[in-house]
């Protein structure tokens, strides 16, 4: 497999944009960095974020309808490298990759209409904008991440060294931040300037190329330093993802914590080594906080400590996945797709036949984990989605021809993995970016060639 470029974007094109970012960022770090009455928000209680959220469950908020059907669909006219994610009141945000024009839509959710679109120099392995309660959004950007007011206009910006791949609230005032490089710092969420000193994950990287390692974080190979986003509890403020220090024999599983006073600041609580690798798809947080799962190379799902990092279990899933498995209410955990889902950028030659990619639900008892169900008739091609009634949406290849096969979207029971509803998705072929839920039961399934696919 070819190295992967990084995201369609003229070196040109992307310092002019980063200087009109830049010059909103310094207007808006001359305003108060005060308490803002609680205008400032969490994270929406929609899908807010790559993962669905903080915990990375990939669990929506709401259930969905017995027999959903398409209610709209529309092409966004550039390729789609990211999740689509939502404000909870009413808006869909969508992240493509383009030469010219709109790389950032955000759409009616009842209808596909476009409130707005703008240019903004996206950059990043997955491109998904962090949304909070208020519809204002952080995007991944060249050399940073943005912030946006709900109507779209510049807020400020914040560099980052390397690409920014977490982007969380931690809470109303903090923004936790973490780069492919494996810096990691809070910002405030309303001004972006710094709330802590920066705290570097996988060592100092003596490397002025800000793009280092980056071809290699879609798939976590040990080329990226920290590839994916981390799973956030923001009751405690500590993070969990996993780093690899170049160098190193083995990626690890590192905890870090905001811890509040005087000098506030990010510290390191426990890290672990991994010693079968990891791929490159974010760890996952239980529902109880007191464990997180990670993906392994050698096709297992583990179970970890969130207080020391201890492993609690182990599964075999039998494949590598690319995207993060779901986490059902009752615990369960459906895995996810391969690495089809990801686009690499224009000159990206990988193939397309990435293997089985079954959908395999496994659950940890009484310090072992085991299968609960398996479906190996389907081939996943993105994330899983988990509702909040104990359902389970995957995007799965079908007909079409064997130039350009199809895509189905299947609704599964959580208990046995039975399909209860299935959706051909027309004229869709490819390559699938994400699937997510908003909190009104829409579903979204976005296509790399950038078309989004809208039911209920």
């Amino acid at each position: 497999m070819a190295p992967a470029s990084t995201p369609a974007l003229t070196p040109r094109t992307a310092r002019s944009l980063v200087a009109v970012a830049l010059a909103a960022g310094v207007l808006a770090g001359c305003a108060s960095d005060t308490e803002s009455g609680g205008a400032r928000l969490g994270q929406a209680a929609s899908w807010s974020s790559v993962a669905g959220g903080p915990p990375n469950s990939g669990r929506a908020h709401s259930a969905v309808t017995d027999a959903p059907e398409l209610l709209w669909s529309r092409a966004l006219g550039a390729p789609a490298i990211g999740v689509a994610s939502s404000d909870g009141i009413g808006t869909s945000f969508q992240a493509t990759v383009s030469e010219r024009g709109c790389n950032l839509f955000a759409l009616t959710a009842e209808d596909g209409r476009k409130r707005w679109c703008l240019r903004l120099p996206t950059d990043g392995p997955r491109i998904t904008a962090t949304v909070d309660a208020r519809g204002s959004l952080f995007v991944p950007m060249y050399g940073g991440v943005g912030a946006l007011a709900a109507e779209g206009e510049n807020r400020w910006f914040a560099a980052t060294k390397g690409v920014p791949t977490t982007v969380t609230l931690l809470d109303g005032r903090h923004l936790l931040l973490v780069s492919h490089l494996g810096v990691a710092r809070v910002v405030n969420a309303h001004t972006g300037l710094d709330a802590t000193p920066e705290l570097r994950l996988t060592g100092n990287i003596a490397t002025d190329d800000r793009a280092y390692g980056l071809p290699w974080c879609a798939t976590g190979e040990r080329g990226c330093p920290a590839p994916s986003p981390a799973a956030v509890d923001t009751d405690t403020a500590t993070a969990y993802l996993t780093a690899w220090t170049p160098g190193a024999d083995d990626p690890e599983l590192v905890a870090v914590r905001l811890v509040p006073g005087e000098f506030t600041a990010l510290e390191e609580v426990w890290r672990v080594p991994l010693p079968d690798g990891r791929l490159g798809t974010p760890v996952v947080l239980s529902n109880d906080r007191d464990e997180v799962y990670v993906h392994a190379a050698d096709g297992t799902l583990g179970a970890y400590s969130t207080s020391d990092g201890a492993v609690r279990w182990s599964a075999p899933v039998g494949y590598r996945p690319d995207t993060p498995p779901a986490l059902l209410p009752d615990g369960t955990l459906v895995s996810g797709g391969r690495t089809t889902t990801v686009w690499r950028g224009p000159d990206d030659d990988h193939d397309d036949d990435a293997g089985p990619a079954p959908v395999v639900a496994v659950r940890g008892e009484d310090g072992t984990g085991r299968e609960v169900w398996r479906r190996d008739d389907l081939r996943q091609l993105t994330n899983p989605a988990a509702t909040a009634d104990g359902r389970v949406l995957v995007a799965v290849r079908s007909g079409g021809t064997d130039d350009e096969p199809g895509i189905a979207v299947h609704l599964l029971d959580g208990d046995d993995g039975a399909t209860l509803h299935r959706i051909e998705v027309p004229a869709a072929t490819g390559p699938v970016s994400g699937l997510s839920v908003d909190s009104d039961g829409r579903i979204a399934l976005t296509t790399a060639v950038g078309a989004v696919y809208v039911f209920e």
